[in-house]
């Protein structure tokens, strides 16, 4: 395998990882904050069916399990040492580009850019594959009208001649 296939692979494996990790949950959240299940109470049984959109909720297999502890190890040396972390799990959750780089104060090629580099450093640390990816570090463009905008139509008086 090449290395940008390795890339691509070990990027797709990071992204379920992420998934399957949150869909485990952590056993021992609910023994720290006591609000936050009486805030969950419903009152009116009306509301309490169908009040929410529906999730499918995704059983992982053991495999995953496996996988995803191994990734967990990766993404806390990477949060240790590089950061990135939450960008990575929000693009997991497929949280839109444009709201990651309007969080960063920063273009969507830039955070696409950060995302592959920093897989790429965990291919390094760990697979000991080098990869070189350039760094692209831009500013967000500059907001512009929608295209529905116009401007102003100018009346102009007409010319009347004798």
């Amino acid at each position: 395998m090449t290395p940008k296939q390795q890339h691509a692979a070990l990027k797709v494996a990071i992204k379920r990882a992420i998934v399957v990790l949150d869909a485990l949950g952590d056993s021992e959240l609910r023994f720290q904050n006591m609000g936050q299940v009486w805030s969950r109470a419903i009152d009116d049984v009306g509301l309490a069916y169908g009040y929410s959109e529906t999730r499918v909720r995704i059983v992982p297999t053991a495999r995953e399990i496996a996988q995803a502890d191994t990734v967990a190890d990766w993404l806390a040396w990477l949060g240790h040492h590089h950061g990135g972390v939450p960008r990575l799990v929000a693009w997991a959750h497929d949280d839109p580009i444009w709201r990651m780089a309007q969080r960063e104060r920063c273009s969507e090629r830039t955070i696409h850019n950060r995302i592959d580099r920093s897989v790429a450093t965990i291919l390094s640390e760990f697979g000991r594959v080098e990869l070189e990816l350039e760094t692209v570090d831009e500013k967000p463009a500059q907001a512009h009208p929608p295209n529905f905008l116009t401007e102003r139509p100018v009346i102009r008086p007409a010319i009347l001649t004798p």
